[in-house]
Formats: C-alpha cells, sequence, structure tokens
C-alpha cells in the first residue's frame, strides 16, 4: 500500500532533481528530503495527494510573488528616464553606487525571456527587461 506511495515520491524527487539539482542542493539534500517525505507519509499514514496539493500550492504562491516583484520593477526605458545620469556611453551604470558591472538573470532559469538586471557591487536589482 506505501509502496506506490513511496515509488511516486522517489520518481518525483528524481524527476525534480534532475531538472532543479543546483537549487536543491544537489542529489544529498534530494535523498534527506526524499526520505523525510516518504518517513512524514508513512508515520501520519497521509495520502501522497495531501502533499502534492502543498506543493502545487507553495509552488504556485511563490511563482506569484517572485512574478509579482520582477513585475514592480521599472522596464529598462522607464529606469534611464528616470535616472539620466545611469546612460553611459559603454552602458547602463547603478544608480546607487554607479558601478557599470550589471549582470543579467532570468526570472524563471537561465534561459527565460523575462530578465532582470542586478549591480554586481551593491547588489541592487535595477530593472527589468523582455526579450523578444
Amino acid at each position: 500500500m506505501y509502496f506506490l506511495e513511496i515509488f511516486s515520491i522517489f520518481l518525483l524527487f528524481m524527476f525534480v532533481g534532475l531538472i532543479f539539482s543546483p537549487v536543491l542542493g544537489g542529489c544529498f539534500a534530494l535523498l534527506i528530503v526524499l526520505l523525510v517525505f516518504s518517513g512524514v507519509i508513512i508515520f501520519f499514514s497521509l495520502n501522497f495527494i495531501w502533499f502534492l496539493l502543498a506543493g502545487l500550492i507553495f509552488y504556485a504562491i511563490s511563482f506569484g510573488i517572485k512574478y509579482y516583484r520582477w513585475y514592480k520593477l521599472p522596464e529598462v526605458n522607464a529606469y534611464l528616464e528616470e535616472n539620466p545620469q545611469c546612460r553611459l556611453e559603454q552602458g547602463i551604470s547603478c544608480k546607487y553606487c554607479n558601478s557599470t558591472d550589471i549582470h543579467h538573470h532570468g526570472l524563471f532559469n537561465r534561459k527565460s525571456r523575462s530578465r532582470f538586471y542586478v549591480c554586481s557591487s551593491c547588489g541592487h536589482t535595477l530593472y527589468r527587461f523582455n526579450i523578444l
């Protein structure tokens, strides 16, 4: 009876581990999470559906918060209109520390079309950009 639930959890976390292993801390952390979840399911005699539902709700809330924070950032043109001193010949500078060392990050992964730019010197998130 518990074998199917434990096996489905194992497959789920292996799939997640293949895709998001740097986020979860690698294979060792994935195995620890797998053992803890399977132990909780067996100890409390819970169904896997409740853990799946809780995970989906947590993922939806995290997705919404991350997207909302990204959406609140100004776009690159609005950032340059608000801070005309940041427009340089060689690029854009940070409005906080005037550094030109700015790196972009994808909103959800490395290849995401929705990007945000962060100053490497002071760590402030500056603006957002959509790749066509």
